[in-house]
């Protein structure tokens, strides 16, 4: 009797161990096939969004144009009360040249906002003559847009210095 249970532990011991080597190879596969999806998906897919979702923004003010590297943000949803015209951000350091002292500027305007951190803020903003977004080929063009000054880096690696809201791109 003490043989038959000895056979019988014996061997139902491999067919665990069978199990065991199934679930580790399959955790190993599971791993080794993930690895790579989050690497491309951290790494390429950034860089794709950059690649697809930022151009040349060309800004047409006071007789002056000023072209900077732009994002189009599809979250941005910054718009003028009074009007209703959409609001490009843009850094103030890339304006300056068409905000020199002692230029009339039509068309200033305080325009609040909220975000993360700052429930009534207001932001000051200013009508272009004109606005040109130029991405993968493609050119949209504007009149009497409305530019949101920021005081501070819209990028801390500087890969862009304006924020170019969506609805730019209609006609």
């Amino acid at each position: 009797m003490s043989n038959r249970i000895k056979f019988s532990f014996s061997h139902s011991h491999p067919i665990k161990s069978v199990h065991h080597q199934i679930l580790l190879c399959g955790c190993f596969f599971l791993i080794g096939s993930l690895c790579p999806i989050i690497f491309y998906h951290t790494h390429f897919t950034r860089e794709y969004r950059l690649k697809n979702c930022s151009g040349n923004l060309q800004i047409h003010l006071n007789g002056r144009i000023v072209t900077i590297k732009a994002l189009l943000d599809t979250g941005n949803c910054l718009y003028e009360p009074l009007t209703g015209k959409p609001v490009c951000l843009v850094e103030y350091g890339r304006l300056k040249t068409c905000l020199k002292n002692g230029t009339v500027i039509p068309g200033i305007r305080a325009i609040p906002y909220h975000s993360i951190g700052k429930k009534h803020g207001v932001l000051l903003g200013v009508t272009v003559d004109k606005l040109i977004f130029q991405n993968q080929g493609r050119k949209y063009e504007q009149s009497g847009c409305i530019v949101g000054i920021y005081k501070g880096k819209l990028s801390q690696s500087g890969e862009f210095s304006a924020i170019v809201h969506p609805d730019i791109l209609k006609k």
